[in-house]
């Protein structure tokens, strides 16, 4: 008889994942997770050096950004609702190979608008990749230490932004600064592809999802359970647009935070510190450490307390982390050199740089909301609208409000504030049971 963990209960009947099921499906959403990183700083680190190769502004490449954003917008309501009209696996190969052939496709950009269109595609590939891996993950796993494991799977997310700083950090300095860009996004393109296809044969379908498509196709669903054509519309109904409404301001908060030091703090320890690219990049690589780190305590948190209470210490501690920034750059105290260790200004970055802990919990927050027929669509819809405006509009107002990349790093602090006073009005069903029919 086969191993099995995970229930699941479905219409008084018990659905079991095999435990190669739950590792399969456990693997990719660390993956889909770890691409939506990625993803994002194939833009952020090397910024620099790709606006000297296509002679841009680095203001041009932060409106790229925007543009980015937006796509991610759309992408989040396509690949979320593709979700859950076409299932969790398809989608999620679609969205990764869409991904792989964006980046494969700016590493051989010779000119700003195809640099552009690039990140166009990528933006609306990578727009179904949080929505269907915590969909996935949330189906399969048993409600006890849920939190936790979606604080490590959120937590990939700075894996893969590490992935991509040392991808790219070898390609600079071995193949100088235009080429080393260049390879280092056909790397993660073609690694891209690859993972892509092998998702179409590995990753399982989610059993609720399964089994609400044949309730579907029988026209055995009550009315109140049936699904739209377009899920979108449902999201936004009577039952769920609070939760969504809510749900997207947090996201856009944490997004906010995260992509203020994600935009700024390699130019900044570059250009206004002095610092070389091999100190840059240690300290990146250690913001990106305590990243993980407050993502993987808030999930730990969230299954002793409610997700919101989790949320809302994380939105505090990232409060304090800016608070602290920002006064040593009023102060005319923030100073790094190559000693970072015993500078404050060092210590408040890393505080900020792990301000957007409430990560670590938020995709199962939202997963644990919405029911099997739109959990995809509203997962997604919700996380990419606020990664569109925290992302994609953010990083822009705040070079040009505070006109100076230190302030825009700082501005950040916006982001935390709003957590702590939204969560409070967030609806939350920790720990809940996920069926097919909800």
């Amino acid at each position: 008889m086969a191993d099995r963990a995970g229930t699941a209960q479905s219409s008084g009947l018990s659905m079991l994942y095999t435990r190669r099921e739950i590792r399969f499906i456990l693997a990719f959403a660390l993956l889909g997770t770890l691409f939506d990183g990625a993803e994002l700083n194939l833009i952020g680190y090397p910024l620099a050096y790709v606006s000297a190769s296509l002679h841009v502004s680095t203001l041009a490449l932060i409106k790229v950004a925007t543009v980015q954003g937006f796509a991610s917008i759309l992408g989040g309501f396509v690949f979320g609702s593709l979700g859950d009209i076409l299932g969790r696996r398809r989608t999620f190969a679609i969205s990764v190979i869409a991904f792989g052939i964006a980046a494969t496709w700016g590493g051989l950009a010779t000119g700003y608008d195809s640099f552009l269109l690039s990140r166009l595609l990528a933006g609306v590939g990578m727009g179904g990749l949080f929505g269907l891996s915590f969909s996935m993950f949330t189906e399969c796993w048993q409600t006890k230490k849920r939190g936790t494991m979606g604080g490590i799977i959120q937590s990939m997310y700075f894996v893969g932004e590490i992935l991509t700083e040392g991808i790219l950090f070898f390609f600079l300095t071995t193949l100088g600064h235009d080429l080393g860009w260049r390879a280092g996004y056909i790397t993660v393109g073609l690694t891209s592809l690859v993972i892509g296809i092998a998702s179409l044969k590995l990753l399982p379908e989610s059993k609720q999802w399964l089994v609400y498509q044949e309730h579907r196709k029988a026209g055995t669903l009550p009315d109140e359970l049936r699904r739209s054509k377009v899920p979108v519309f449902d999201i936004f109904r009577p039952r769920f647009v609070y939760g969504t409404v809510v749900f997207m301001v947090l996201s856009t908060a944490m997004f906010l935070t995260t992509n203020s030091v994600g935009a700024y703090l390699s130019t900044y320890l570059l250009k206004t510190q002095k610092l070389n690219l091999p100190t840059v990049s240690l300290i990146v690589l250690l913001g990106y450490i305590a990243t993980i780190i407050t993502y993987s305590v808030t999930g730990i948190i969230s299954d002793r307390v409610r997700r919101k209470y989790a949320f809302t210490l994380a939105s505090v501690f990232g409060t304090i982390g800016f608070t602290w920034f920002l006064w040593l750059l009023t102060t005319g105290n923030a100073h790094i050199t190559a000693n970072f260790w015993s500078a404050p200004t060092f210590w408040a970055l890393m505080m900020c740089t792990g301000a957007a802990g409430g990560f670590g919990v938020l995709g199962v927050w939202m997963s644990e909301f919405f029911p099997t027929r739109i959990r995809s669509t509203g997962a997604s819809a919700s996380y990419y609208v606020g990664r569109g405006l925290g992302a994609g509009i953010f990083p822009l107002f705040a070079l040009t409000i505070a006109g100076a990349v230190p302030f825009a790093l700082a501005l950040g602090i916006i982001g935390p504030l709003a957590g702590v006073l939204f969560s409070v009005f967030a609806p939350d069903r920790t720990g809940r049971t996920i069926a097919d029919l909800e």
